[in-house]
């Protein structure tokens, strides 16, 4: 706390629910920041039932959004909606996307106006549902050619498994959902889908899907997705049958589907395996006006995790300031993973990430170095909320406060704190 009593950057926001926590209600699932700093929340109770709940400022619900700041969105039939990301969109609307389970032969996006309504003139009244067998099983069998001991084969059964990503692009409205599939025992594959504004499949973008190529011996595991100007940045890493990280990569692709070969080693950024045998995974890209990425994760050798984080410039290439043109590893707290990154103001870099046990916040200059302005050493644990995770990108607030979404499912929490 400074001289004059206002609490200094690094600390929860006391004016924010208790004590900057929201414990917010059972089966939310993703949240966003609306622009004037109220918070929208998606989720239900129960498979079926998409919820939205908005709170103020303050973190209270929002008398002034449905039924006592609730909204139950009808028309949703029988859809077992999970819900896994929500999108603010800049007319008032919200993107939602979501799946039947972890393991599921359908993805929903749906639509929403502001009031919580389906929006009718997306898709079929308000929803857009892609299926697995939509992806060429040829196309799928054809791309494990390149892991060893797996005999390529057609007629295959497609499944999504476990989460996804989604982003819109500003420029064209285009909208972009990252899943994976699981074609065969043991081997996880990504795609990413490219849709119309209206939800219509869009058919230039590589047919309306591409499938990530398997560039080394492992399956994939994709955990970001952001877009880049008129490109997608995917982002991830190729993991080990066990689920054990190998090696992190970045790659762009353009509005055909194709890899962007002037991006980074044509098309593809790649972290290896370090000589001291480290690995590493990118969970979160942002990107900045002008094209400049932050690509944030974990690292370290087997069984051990530091935070990992590097700038690249728009083209793929590392960034000289930050780090010297390094990739920066993070050991400041035990176990240490970063799972969200955020720009503030495009002149410092907020990561909040967890370990055992704890929830932390970090900020950084753009050479790499830590604020130390921020929580008196450049970074900060919360309090009171141990063992859960931030599992999404942290959204900044116009007053650039930094709320971040701990936990999902059933036991969840939204935190605000002062940057």
């Amino acid at each position: 706390m400074t001289r004059s009593g206002i609490k200094a950057a690094g600390t929860l926001d006391q004016t924010f629910g208790d004590g900057g926590v929201v414990t917010l209600s059972t089966g939310s699932r993703s949240i966003v920041v609306l622009n004037d700093n109220k918070v929208m929340i998606a989720g239900g109770p129960r498979a079926g039932q998409l919820t939205l709940s908005r709170l103020t400022e303050k973190g209270e619900l929002d008398p002034s959004f449905g039924s006592g700041g609730v909204v139950t969105v009808p028309g949703m039939g029988g859809t077992g909606i999970i819900v896994t990301k929500m999108i603010a969109l800049e007319n008032g609307g919200y993107l939602i996307a979501g799946s039947e389970a972890i393991f599921s032969s359908k993805k929903y996006i749906c639509r929403l106006l502001g009031n919580g309504q389906l929006d009718q003139s997306f898709g079929t009244d308000g929803m857009v549902t892609i299926y697995a067998s939509d992806i060429s099983a040829d196309d799928a069998a054809q791309d494990l050619k390149f892991v060893d001991g797996m005999d390529p084969q057609s007629n295959v059964e497609v499944n999504f498994f476990s989460g996804d990503s989604m982003a819109v692009s500003k420029q064209n409205a285009k909208i972009y959902l990252s899943a994976h599939i699981y074609p065969f025992d043991g081997v996880i594959e990504g795609v990413v889908f490219c849709l119309n504004e209206d939800g219509s499949k869009d058919t230039s973008f590589n047919g309306g899907y591409v499938l990530i190529p398997i560039d080394f011996s492992s399956g994939i595991k994709l955990n970001s997705l952001s877009v880049q100007g008129d490109g997608v940045l995917v982002g991830g890493g190729f993991v080990h049958v066990t689920g054990v990280r190998e090696v992190a990569f970045l790659k762009r692709y353009d509005q055909r589907g194709g890899l962007d070969t002037s991006f980074g080693d044509r098309g593809t950024v790649i972290i290896p395996i370090g000589a001291d045998g480290r690995t590493s995974i990118i969970n979160s890209v942002v990107t900045r006006d002008d094209g400049l990425i932050v690509a944030s994760g974990d690292s370290g050798k087997v069984g051990e995790n530091e935070g990992f984080l590097t700038v690249l410039n728009a083209n793929g290439g590392f960034n000289l300031i930050f780090n010297n043109g390094r990739p920066l590893y993070a050991a400041f707290l035990r176990d240490l993973v970063f799972n969200s990154s955020v720009w503030q103001q495009n002149t410092k870099i907020i990561v909040t990430g967890t370990g055992g046990g704890y929830v932390a916040a970090a900020r950084y200059e753009l050479d790499g170095s830590l604020d130390l302005t921020f929580g008196g050493k450049g970074w900060a644990l919360f309090d009171g909320i141990q063992g859960k995770a931030p599992n999404e990108t942290s959204h900044l607030t116009s007053d650039n406060k930094v709320v971040v979404h701990l936990g999902s499912g059933w036991e969840s929490n939204a935190v605000r704190y002062l940057a």
